[in-house]
């Protein structure tokens, strides 16, 4: 995409100026005609010393974080209701981003909303930034005029996000240092112990037990082909990689997630919860429920789930309430099916869908509660025979040799 600096007229004659992205002229003559502009001159920007090419190169290796989103939605929401100008805002802004990616992507915006475009559609041209998510409430927010009340609810939705990511790091962390711990005490025992006793125990001629000599084996493949294990282990990422960029390898990769003892089930409850809380973030936006069940099951972040959520969402399309496709899914529990079920009949949805999301914290809290405790017997057992293979495979050779000098 190139720059474009033009100068146009609108429908009444005023003359505007600005800047617009495009691959080529007549592009960006096609958006001007778009957003009601007849142009009159349409150049390429220049660009002036060798910093902002630098500085657009360094960009490609950063991304926007969630942190930086949230206080990003935060700020904005706050110059928004202090009644400053949107362009205004964004300008402040800008200047105060440390990320190069994030800075000259809201430069962007700004400089696209100069052109007549709207936010959310500015927002719109940079997807690989902006979820659907926020594009969309933002969209929903300027047609109802709630725009600082729609961002407010985006930064709170990206908040939880982040507290549950938080949450799923704190519960594995400790299975995690003791499976490093494992993986390296292996790699360290059979590269620089075990090849000093195989040396000394091949100068006896005698013959080793099974578990010695499977460690030996095991050192021996480890020491002379270990370029292929780094080969397969560079293909093997780049093949999954490649896999879950497809719709089939995405959606077997999550229904295996979703199958997984324990871990399922705690996935699953924040997938839900996440339902409900962004489902009810739209209603309350104004988006009308279908198009709020789409966007859900494009954010939802599993496939599987936005699957039962497009289901969900033809049924409401045929006339059925939101609450008999859910039950009728079988994903959902019936205490959620049944709190959305009494939100539509008092007219409260929106309440009743934050209540379920409330409930499936609750059960996620309890299930991170509970999952290391569930993990600690798997992974005593294992430690342990790891230790029990090297035991066996270090001292039964030394027991033979003793004996050997027993007999002389």
């Amino acid at each position: 995409m190139t720059s474009f600096n033009y100068t146009a007229r609108d429908r009444y004659g005023v003359l505007a100026a600005g800047h617009l992205e495009g691959q080529t002229e007549r592009a960006v003559a096609i958006q001007l005609e778009k957003m009601g502009f007849t142009p009159i001159s349409i150049a390429p920007a220049e660009v002036v010393g060798i910093y902002p090419q630098i500085e657009q190169w360094l960009a490609n290796f950063q991304k926007v974080n969630p942190e930086e989103m949230v206080v990003f939605t935060r700020q904005l929401n706050s110059i928004l209701e202090a009644g400053v100008p949107l362009i205004t805002g964004l300008d402040a802004i800008s200047e105060q981003l440390r990320n190069t990616t994030f800075r000259l992507s809201v430069q962007r915006v700004k400089r696209e909303i100069e052109g007549g475009s709207t936010f959310s559609d500015a927002l719109e041209r940079q997807k690989k930034i902006y979820s659907p998510l926020i594009i969309n409430m933002v969209r929903a927010g300027e047609k109802a005029g709630i725009l600082p009340n729609v961002l407010d609810r985006i930064s709170n939705l990206l908040e939880y996000d982040i507290k549950t990511a938080d949450r799923i790091k704190s519960a594995t962390r400790y299975p995690l240092i003791v499976l490093y711990t494992m993986i390296g005490g292996v790699l360290a025992l059979n590269l620089w112990v075990l090849p000093r006793f195989a040396a000394f125990f091949s100068s006896f001629k005698m013959e080793l037990p099974l578990p010695t000599k499977i460690l030996m084996g095991t050192n021996y493949v480890i020491t002379t082909y270990w370029y292929w294990f780094i080969g397969l282990f560079i293909l093997g990422g780049y093949l999954i990689r490649k896999v879950m960029e497809t719709e089939a390898g995405r959606y077997n990769y999550d229904r295996f997630i979703l199958q997984v003892p324990g871990l399922g089930q705690l996935f699953q409850k924040i997938y839900l919860s996440r339902f409900g809380r962004m489902l009810a973030a739209m209603l309350g936006s104004g988006i009308p429920i279908l198009e709020a069940l789409t966007i859900t099951s494009n954010t939802v972040d599993n496939k599987v789930i936005a699957r039962v959520i497009i289901g969900i969402r033809d049924d409401v399309f045929q006339g059925q309430t939101l609450a008999v496709p859910m039950r009728g899914s079988g994903l959902f529990p019936p205490i959620s099916v049944s709190m959305v079920a009494i939100g539509e009949k008092v007219g409260m949805l929106e309440n009743m869908l934050n209540k379920m999301a409330d409930y499936f914290d609750r059960e996620v809290d309890y299930t991170i509660a509970n999952l290391t405790p569930l993990l600690e017997p798997l992974m005593i057992f294992g430690l342990g025979l790891l230790l029990l293979v090297f035991a066996l495979g270090v001292f039964l050779p030394m027991w033979n040799v003793v004996n050997i000098y027993k007999t002389f």
